[in-house]
């Protein structure tokens, strides 16, 4: 937990050197740290440190963000899907409902003992300099 300020500074980083519109960056913002706190919470069952690698990639109409920890292996979406009967949301908490209404995609692999959960997000990116030009 003692990371999360690195990581909302990384990803503030990112956003700002590729234009990430201000909208984009909040929802982002909060995916990042419950996708984060999910890890910590399910990942692992020691207090030790251990390695989380985010990447971030982007591009003119997406920008997808992976989650990858060698934790215990945890599926998310189909931990979300084994909903309780009375309740209307996922065991837990309402992470992985957040999650998925302020991203278009999401998907989980196990690939050699490591969670892998990347999530899409699609988006139009302002051409700042033509904005500018055209309110003159």
């Amino acid at each position: 937990m003692a990371e999360r300020d690195k990581l909302h500074s990384f990803l503030l980083a990112f956003a700002e050197a590729n234009d990430l519109p201000s909208e984009i960056t909040n929802d982002l913002q909060l995916v990042v740290e419950e996708i984060f706190i999910n890890i910590i919470n399910y990942a692992y069952t020691d207090n030790e440190s251990h390695d989380i690698s985010l990447e971030l990639d982007d591009n003119a109409t997406t920008i997808r963000i992976t989650f990858t920890d060698s934790g215990i292996a945890f599926d998310p979406l189909k931990h979300c899907n084994e909903m309780n009967a009375e309740r209307d949301h996922c065991d837990g908490g309402m992470g992985i409902a957040i999650i998925k209404s302020l991203t278009d995609s999401q998907q989980y692999q196990r690939i050699n003992q490591h969670n892998v959960f990347t999530v899409t997000k699609l988006y139009t990116k302002k051409n700042i300099k033509t904005d500018k030009k055209n309110r003159r």
